[in-house]
């Protein structure tokens, strides 16, 4: 999902979009357990993370 929304110019999205993006409902519950995996997933270095709270594909 990150990947497509780089592609189309918005390199970005919040963890309500990805959570929206991924088929789930855009609860608080929902958003908060996707929020969580996308910060593992930047912890780990396989996405990025900016204070904004929001998440990107990592850039070279």
């Amino acid at each position: 999902m990150l990947e497509t929304e780089a592609a189309a110019g918005r390199h970005t999205a919040r963890a309500k979009d990805l959570a929206t993006a991924l088929g789930l409902d855009p609860v608080p519950a929902k958003i908060e357990g996707v929020r969580s995996r996308a910060k593992r997933l930047a912890e780990r270095g396989w996405i990025t993370r900016h204070q904004s709270g929001e998440f990107s594909i990592l850039t070279a």
